[in-house]
């Protein structure tokens, strides 16, 4: 009785805190038998003296009213399991002293061993290392625990987060995660994922756990030294490759701010009758970039130079004058540069503004900094006829452009937006000699 009571308790206390049925099955168990260990010859005797005195009234008892009387000294154990409830039940206080207290269990060892149960349940359960160490998980378990934890705790795209962290913990594809859902995960692999989830929940951007990201369909590798790729990024790209693809001849592109060198590596991935200098004032992100280019193969046609915008192109080209003939200079230049404001840094989501390097996001209090250093010497690398192509705030379409116009050296003049609606490319065209 009193087991089939806790029993139901366990029910409830399993619904409510979702634990794993056969540990709590066996801690309640356990904890049952060893301080409450029932006495069954003890259950047996007590029994006795209800079976006997029902048998010999039966005709006071409705469910033995046609049973023959075949047998007088076998008692009727149904009655006595019935009896035995009641007494236990309804009539407890109306059972006699003595017998009152062989039956009564102990009841402050058994609150005290629910009360031990249910705190040991309640500060182990909820917590993930516990879960992961206790339970069995699959892939799909998996993937389910930790949208639901990315979730709560408002992480973008939570799904796909949980994806691609389980994908690269497991070193599977993400459609792999699908055909092999019920495969299990080694603990090993549990504890890093662990620590993995722990850190994307405290925003920290999945690319930089991972090391890696998409870009243009190419994988490219990421770290905190370089800022991650933007899917807006790749509206400049797409232009780039279109205005490359109507010239003739081998072309010469200059990408400034290379960062991991997604540009760079998109283009030439891209269009293969090109050669590009890519700069950026940081070597550790130049030191991404050359992952990269490594492992898409394009050693031999984009070369990493370590300066500020134009300044180590200069020796390449040995430029000693302000203008350059017609058979020199870039037949494109293309730069996605720091453009952020002061007061639109400040407003930043948190796994950007903690996460990504400062040099990359801030351009001064109005974020045209760069722009305007760009646009001074943009005259002398440029070829006639050549193209400028710049990736701009949400913002500042209007402002660029005005920029763009006070050089004096640009026929076509276009800001283009993108699938949002924002303000994202500047497109500038040279003057031609022929104009």
């Amino acid at each position: 009785m009193f087991y089939t009571l806790y029993e139901n308790r366990e029910s409830r206390y399993l619904r409510a805190y979702k634990a794993p049925l056969h540990l709590s099955r066996t801690l309640y168990k356990s904890a049952h038998f060893m301080q409450n260990k029932p006495n069954f010859l003890k259950d047996k005797t007590n029994a006795t003296p209800f079976a006997e005195k029902d048998y010999e009234n039966k005709s006071n008892c409705k469910l033995c009213e046609n049973k023959p009387n075949t047998n007088p000294i076998k008692p009727n154990l149904l009655n006595a399991q019935m009896n035995v409830n009641k007494v236990l039940t309804k009539d407890y206080e109306n059972v006699p002293l003595r017998r009152r207290g062989e039956n009564k269990p102990n009841q402050t060892q058994f609150q005290t061993k629910c009360t031990l149960c249910e705190l040991f349940l309640f500060f182990t359960f909820p917590c993930p290392s516990y879960n992961l160490a206790m339970q069995t998980w699959t892939i799909q378990k998996l993937l389910n625990w930790i949208t639901e934890y990315l979730t709560n705790k408002n992480v973008d795209s939570p799904r796909l987060s949980a994806e691609l962290l389980l994908s690269h913990v497991l070193e599977l594809k993400r459609i792999e995660l699908y055909t092999q859902f019920d495969k299990t995960v080694a603990k090993q692999q549990l504890d890093q994922l662990h620590d993995l989830v722990k850190r994307a929940g405290e925003k920290e951007p999945i690319a930089y756990l991972t090391g890696k990201t998409k870009f243009y369909s190419l994988q490219l590798k990421v770290s905190p030294d370089c800022m991650i790729p933007r899917p807006e990024t790749e509206l400049l790209v797409e232009r780039a490759i279109e205005f490359l693809r109507k010239r003739t001849a081998a072309q010469f592109v200059c990408d400034l701010c290379t960062g991991c060198g997604c540009i760079a590596v998109a283009i030439a991935k891209n269009f293969h009758d090109v050669r590009i200098i890519a700069t950026d004032i940081s070597d550790t992100a130049l030191a991404v970039a050359a992952v990269n280019i490594e492992k898409h193969q394009l050693k031999d046609r984009i070369e990493l130079l370590c300066g500020d915008l134009f300044d180590p192109v200069v020796p390449q080209l040995d430029v000693d004058k302000p203008a350059l003939s017609e058979a020199e200079g870039f037949d494109l230049i293309v730069c996605n540069p720091p453009y952020v404001s002061r007061a639109e840094f400040e407003k930043l989501d948190r796994n950007v503004r903690d996460y990504e390097p400062r040099l990359a996001l801030f351009a001064g209090e109005d974020g045209l900094d760069i722009y305007r250093r760009i646009l001074e010497r943009a005259d002398q690398f440029l070829k006639p006829d050549a193209a400028l192509m710049l990736e701009i705030g949400y913002a500042q379409g209007q402002a660029v452009k005005e920029l763009l116009e006070q050089t004096g050296i640009f026929a076509e003049i276009k800001i283009e937006r993108d699938l949002h609606n924002n303000d994202r490319i500047a497109l500038a065209r040279k003057v031609s000699l022929q104009t």
